[in-house]
């Protein structure tokens, strides 16, 4: 093979991919997305780990025998310079000293003919070979529109050309999109997902970092792969992880240095100031960067630098762009520099833009730091009620807390929207001030006093009062239909919710899919959520798992983009699917999905949804060899009953409490535990009375029914099921009438009855509604009877087996090559052995071959690796991917 001079060398020899990296999965070339594209181009900013993604196809494609040339281009690929690339990366990536040809540059030679004999020689190999081009966007323009093109245009059947670059190449490629054989990847699609982060701190850290600060790392770095890097660096050193996360800041450490070196130092001068300036806002677009920075040239500035830095989050159809997080933060620290005079002005134009575009709450927030306060009132006012109506009652509350009260109490809506979100919350008191406000009001149309009837049931419903629901809106359901479609659509969801304590799912289900559709925004709001998640309760309550966790996922992956993760509505379908999750044995989605939420949780979900957040949070500690952690959480859950006066939360966190230590066979603390509860259940749990008494007493009748079994009082337990499996079936609660045939079945067999037919059943229930840890955490001797039960069936398959020899398992090699067309099967057993130190003898006896077979095998190896000695060969070949250890 002709002497490849050392640049095209370095141009050819694929990147080291880290040990450590994570591989993208979800991201494979075998995917049906990717699998039968014939051109694939991936095209993000620095950071996103396009070289990585292209690396780790290259070793799936090596892995099922593909040829696979790499070449990275830079500026100087003219069309001749390009063509003697692609000559020198097949002839590495395939051995063929065709390839070869000449590597001298030829006056006057067409490149286009240069690229037919190269695409000639591709298609003589007959096998699938790929062509890996990285940094593609270096390629001068004509090569881009000339050569590159061709390229793709004439690809034999057997090539596939994967392409790199930080911008879209002005690729014409119409055609190939219509005949399906073309795919773009852009940044969305590189950045992690919050399961991939996950995965990557928790291989990283171990039990040093839980899924709260996994997921707090994912919302700061918005799944940016090079931010994610950074973050890790800047807390790999701490002792204390959750610390350096809170207190991690673009302004400091390697982040810091990575924006000073990315932007400040390698940028323009009037670039940076550029971006300083925009800083003040999250989400900026030509138009208003123009009216920001009085410069026409301002929108192609900002398009420039969304295609050469990684800090603009692009909008899908869209000319919005949005600052990353990081980089805004660092940007805001050198905004703040400016003077107090600057910065009010820049807020000032920011402010009329946004008001003229009926962007309202940003002009707010421009209008305040301006230091326009009336303006300011007169924006909230515009934009406070849909803020609410969307379901982001926070950002409410965040309002109401900045702004007078005589000036929320005077704007009606304003007012309406406070009531709301404060009602919706753990302030839900406070709200009745301004309900009554609202009803007093000698203004207010029936409309209005409707909706304080609604949101004066909404108080009721978080202060854990549902009989009174019906007294406040009852007059409003029997109503004619003369109130809007909003109001109806409102006071269905309450109705139906309370279908649930009445135990009527399926009623619950029938409202809300009659309710009149309030089709005010695109997106999902509070309203449509609210109703989203009754219906993942009502498979929940029935045990219906599969079907519970099919509705939940679906409505909270629309509640996280059109609402936001930390939204209440998206918390309160987080909470229901974690628990469904939990019961389907997803341990790890399960923590995934609730992560980073307990907090928002805790003050403005419903109590349902505290209920099941703490329960499910304590009961993932537990399995997470956390137990400590799970009691701190259960006395969080009493104690904050005892602040609200909610006697649900102390009854559910003891009778959880009793629950984890009767497993445990501690009879004396169950007993000191029942004590405490029963001390704390009120009357109309005792008596079964109203909404609440059935859901309370259900409870208590499990909780002691847990400290009969701990105590082994088989009869008294028997008795407890009894009554309280009348409890749940009247409120049809699927998993608890499981649960109590299971502990009945365990009771009858202790007692010297027969249980199997109870057990029997249970686990068909269990197994029909998706209930896979329900026989594991109801007790641990459930767990071994019902594998014996099942092992009678498989008993002679298992004997047999246990006859058989040993299985005798062989040694794993220390190497393994890859069946790349690049060598011949023996010439890969060549290598295997020669990675192994072996010399050319052993080799010979190892292969049943002579020495001089081995040598001239090893003049193959020298020659396709461009190698001079033994040891060069299989650096080479570990480098290119082709040898892999085994481990």
């Amino acid at each position: 093979m002709d002497r490849i001079e050392p640049e095209l060398v370095l141009k050819t020899t694929p990147p080291r991919s880290p040990k450590t990296a994570q591989v993208r999965e979800r991201l494979s070339i075998g995917g049906p997305e990717l699998s039968d594209k014939v051109a694939i181009a991936v095209h993000a900013p620095a950071g996103f780990g396009k070289t990585f993604l292209l690396t780790q196809w290259r070793r799936e494609f090596l892995s099922r025998g593909a040829v696979v040339a790499w070449l990275t281009l830079d500026s100087h690929d003219d069309g001749p310079r390009f063509v003697q690339g692609l000559m020198a990366a097949m002839a590495i990536g395939s051995g063929r000293q065709s390839f070869a040809g000449s590597f001298e540059r030829m006056p006057g030679r067409d490149e286009l003919e240069g690229l037919t004999g190269w695409l000639a020689e591709v298609a003589d190999l007959g096998s699938e070979t790929i062509l890996m081009l990285d940094e593609a966007d270096a390629l001068p323009e004509v090569t881009v529109r000339q050569s590159l093109a061709y390229l793709l245009h004439n690809a034999p059947a057997n090539l596939r050309i994967i392409m790199a670059s930080r911008s879209r190449l002005s690729l014409q490629v119409a055609d190939l999109l219509a005949r399906g054989l073309y795919v773009a990847i852009a940044a969305d699609l590189l950045r992690f997902r919050t399961e991939e982060t996950v995965t990557i701190l928790s291989n990283r850290f171990g039990a040093r970092i839980d899924p709260d600060l996994c997921v707090r790392l994912q919302e700061i770095t918005e799944g940016w792969p090079l931010g994610l890097q950074l973050a890790i660096a800047a807390i790999e050193k701490s002792p204390n992880l959750g610390a350096a996360v809170e207190q991690l800041s673009a302004c400091s450490g390697d982040i810091q240095r990575y924006f000073v070196d990315s932007l400040v130092v390698r940028l323009p001068v009037e670039q940076v100031d550029f971006l300083t300036c925009i800083a003040l806002l999250e989400m900026v677009n030509p138009s208003l960067c123009i009216a920001l920075t009085h410069n026409e040239r301002a929108g192609e500035t900002l398009l420039e630098l969304c295609g050469s830095t990684p800090i603009f989050v692009e909008s899908v159809n869209s000319e919005w762009v949005r600052i990353h997080p990081l980089a805004r933060e660092f940007l805001l620290g050198r905004f703040s520099d400016l003077s107090l005079m600057q910065r009010q002005t820049f807020h000032e134009r920011a402010a009329i833009w946004l008001e003229e575009h009926a962007l309202f709450e940003e002009a707010a927030r421009q209008y305040l730091l301006a230091g326009h306060t009336t303006q300011t009132y007169e924006m909230v006012e515009q934009c406070l009620y849909e803020i609410m109506l969307r379901g982001q009652f926070s950002r409410v509350l965040e309002w109401v807390e900045k702004l007078p009260a005589q000036e929320v109490e005077s704007r009606p809506r304003m007012c309406l929207a406070a009531a709301w979100s404060l009602a919706m919350s753990d302030r839900h008191v406070e709200a009745a001030k301004l309900i009554a406000h609202l009803q007093q009001d000698p203004t207010a149309d029936a409309e209005t006093h409707c909706e304080a009837a609604a949101i004066a049931g909404a108080a009721a419903y978080f202060a854990d009062r549902p009989d009174e629901i019906l007294a406040i809106i009852g007059p409003w359901v029997e109503a004619p239909r003369s109130v809007s479609i909003k109001l109806q659509a409102i006071i269905a969801n309450q109705i139906a919710r309370l279908m649930l304590f009445q135990g009527h799912p399926e009623k619950a289900r029938r409202i809300v899919q009659r309710a009149p559709h309030y089709d005010w925004t695109p997106g999902l709001d509070a309203i449509r959520g609210f109703g989203e998640w009754v219906v993942g309760m009502s498979y929940l309550s029935e045990g219906r798992i599969l079907r519970a966790i099919s509705a939940l996922r679906n409505s909270l992956l629309c509640a996280e983009q059109d609402i936001g993760r930390r939204s209440p509505v998206a918390v309160a379908l987080a909470t229901s699917l974690a628990t469904a999750l939990l019961e389907h044995d997803e341990i790890q989605e399960a923590a995934t999905v609730l992560a980073n939420r307990l907090d928002i949780v805790e003050r403005l979900a419903s109590p349902d949804a505290i209920e099941m957040g703490f329960l499910t949070a304590a009961r993932l500690a537990v399995l997470q060899s956390q137990p400590h952690r799970g009691e701190d959480l259960l006395d969080a859950l009493f104690a904050l009953g005892e602040d609200r006066g909610i006697v649900r939360f102390c009854l559910v966190a003891l009778g959880e409490q009793i629950r984890m230590h009767a497993l445990q066979g501690r009879v004396d603390t169950c007993q000191a535990l029942w004590r405490r509860l029963d001390e704390s259940v009120p009357d109309v749990a005792r008596e079964q009375r109203g909404l609440l008494g059935p859901e309370l007493g259900l409870v208590v009748g499990l909780a002691g029914a847990y400290v009969a079994l701990v105590q082994r009082d088989w009869q008294t337990l028997l008795d407890a099921l009894s009554n309280v499996n009348k409890t749940a079936e009247s409120l049809r609660r699927g998993r608890e009438i499981v649960q109590i045939k299971l502990l009945k079945a365990l009771a009858l067999r202790e007692s010297g009855g027969d249980g199997l037919s109870c057990l029997l059943e249970a686990i068909s229930l269990a197994e029909e509604y998706g209930l896979q840890r329900i026989v594991q955490d109801t007790h641990p001797e459930l767990v071994k009877w019902s594998k014996m039960v099942t092992s009678e069936t498989t008993r002679p398959a298992m004997q047999a087996s246990l006859h058989a020899g040993p299985v005798v398992r062989p040694e794993p090699p220390p190497s393994s090559v890859s069946p790349s067309r690049l060598l011949t099967p023996k010439e890969r057993e060549v290598l295997q052995l020669l990675a192994r130190n072996l010399s050319n003898k052993q080799i010979a006896q190892a292969l049943h071959v002579g020495e001089e077979t081995v040598k001239w095998h090893l003049k193959n190896l020298f020659g396709k690796f461009q190698a001079g000695t033994r040891k060069h060969v299989v650096d080479r070949a570990y480098m290119l991917g082709i040898l892999e250890s085994a481990g």
